[in-house]
């Protein structure tokens, strides 16, 4: 078998693929990982929170070189489509398409997928002279990290670390930005109103994506839209009923439901003022999405309904009004990287509460907690809860790193010019890596992957394979290396 094609890459993310993996729900794709050692008498280790390290020895005779760390998270951002009948416990399904591998309405879990898919070829292959391994698969990456966070490394000898971890071949990252969570509580206090006129406003249509990797391609955010249409059309007359945008802080919110009740002899003109706002969206938003906006009058047979006061109404409106959006600083160092931003992930009244889920991202640590005492500063004023969480750090830049060096070196020799060496908005684990390795050379790279976090995400075939390529030969490299 030839050990560069890649097709068993492929085969083990089809593999994987069939296992549920949303983020906190890892225990059977932990497991599978954990029979996958055990059946190959690997050494493995499997934490209480079902991280998992795999470590395999050197099939080089006397091998007395450097050990390397090959890392991924196997969890992933599970999303559907509204019309879609899946049923998440069924796995995702692979369907390849005109050179992409893409799922059927949700999404495909590449991200992060792939990279265990990755490590599994790797930990297969016995053709391949490989250095001593140490390979860890952790959990709930896209919850806030809590999975490395938490992961005891006091085991871990490597002296080089590949994260497979990113969305661009013929790219190399040295740096990722630190984050943190953020959740606003508004009081859900409620009255109820005899009902004239209940509209059901809906935002859809827009891309959505990672509100690491396109925060800076000025997409648009559901939340955002539907807060300023309810700013628009807001008066005293105007009751707000439900407002909900159910999502993820690492994901661009990409729909948004509101329902108002107002009175009959304004019902004409609030539908018109909405129509005309839908324009407005569409004019701004034309180069990047395509937003439609549905608008229903419901029937309400008990003429009576359940709606947040006015101040509440108004504390609502206020706040996702004056919260950050998108890109907020730049980079002057590294081109067209995004340095800091924010992203409004999610709305919905939970326990009595409306809560807002924020994500703070910065590659500068001193801004990322400017900008959240700006959003503390925003919920103060209105009387809010405000709470952050999963707070965890940037990887910077190193001058010099000789696993950079090699890895430059080899993609040379492979494609005959040079990969561009960059930083990454996004959060990696490298944070938390370099923090507890001190020591560690590290660098991440992957295949290119589209639409990441949404049910349009894709990752190309030849791309998985041509990286396949870049790692073997790395490997086979690093082998050769004195420790």
């Amino acid at each position: 078998m030839d050990i560069l094609n890649g097709d068993n890459v492929i085969k083990y993310f089809k593999e994987i693929s069939k296992i549920p993996r949303e983020t906190c729900k890892e225990k059977q794709i932990s497991d599978y990982l954990v029979d996958f050692a055990k059946k190959r008498n690997l050494e493995v280790r499997q934490d209480e929170l079902y991280n998992v390290i795999i470590k395999k020895k050197s099939n080089i005779e006397n091998y007395n070189g450097p050990t390397v760390i090959l890392q991924g998270h196997m969890d992933m951002v599970y999303e559907k489509d509204l019309n879609s009948g899946h049923v998440y416990e069924t796995g995702i399904k692979v369907v390849e398409k005109d050179g992409f591998l893409y799922a059927d309405k949700t999404t495909l879990g590449a991200d992060n997928g792939i990279a265990v898919a990755y490590c599994l070829a790797i930990l297969d292959q016995e053709d391949l002279k490989y250095p001593n391994l140490e390979v860890i698969f952790t959990v709930q990456e896209e919850g806030g990290m809590v999975g490395v966070e938490h992961l005891d490394l006091s085991d871990i000898k490597g002296k080089y670390f590949i994260n497979i971890d990113t969305e661009e071949e013929g790219v190399l990252f040295t740096g990722c930005a630190g984050g943190i969570r953020n959740y606003i509580q508004i009081p859900a206090n409620k009255e109820k109103i005899k009902a004239e006129s209940v509209i059901s406003i809906e935002i859809k249509g827009l891309k959505g994506g990672h509100s690491g990797m396109e925060i800076g391609m000025g997409r648009g955010n559901a939340i955002k839209l539907m807060a300023r249409l309810l700013h628009k059309i807001n008066n005293d007359e105007l009751h707000l009923c439900l407002l909900k945008a159910k999502g993820k802080a690492n994901a661009i919110s990409h729909y948004a439901k509101a329902l108002i009740s107002v009175s009959k002899n304004e019902t004409s003109q609030i539908i018109n003022l909405i129509k005309n706002i839908e324009n407005i969206f569409n004019n701004e938003l034309q180069f990047t999405d395509n937003i439609k906006i549905d608008i229903n009058e419901i029937n309400n047979d008990e003429n009576y309904i359940d709606t947040y006061t006015k101040e509440t109404k108004n504390k609502i409106i206020n706040i996702l009004m004056l919260l950050p959006y998108g890109e907020i600083n730049r980079s002057y160092v590294i081109n067209n990287l995004v340095q800091t931003s924010m992203n409004v992930g999610s709305v919905e009244e939970i326990n009595n509460k409306i809560s807002v889920l924020n994500f703070i991202r910065s590659s500068v640590e001193s801004e990322k907690y400017n900008v959240a005492e700006n959003v503390r500063i925003i919920s103060d004023a209105f009387g809010a809860e405000c709470e952050f969480f999963n707070d965890y750090p940037q990887w910077k830049y190193k001058p010099e790193s000789k696993l950079r060096d090699i890895a430059v070196e080899i993609y040379e020799e492979i494609y005959n010019k040079k990969p561009v060496i960059t930083a990454v908005h996004a959060g990696l684990e490298c944070g938390y890596i370099n923090k507890k390795l001190k020591d560690v050379d590290m660098i991440s790279l992957g295949p290119d992957q589209y639409d990441v976090h949404t049910t349009s995400e894709h990752v190309s075939i030849q791309s998985i394979k041509n990286v396949w390529v870049l790692i073997i030969k790395l490997l086979e490299r690093l082998a050769k290396e004195k420790d």
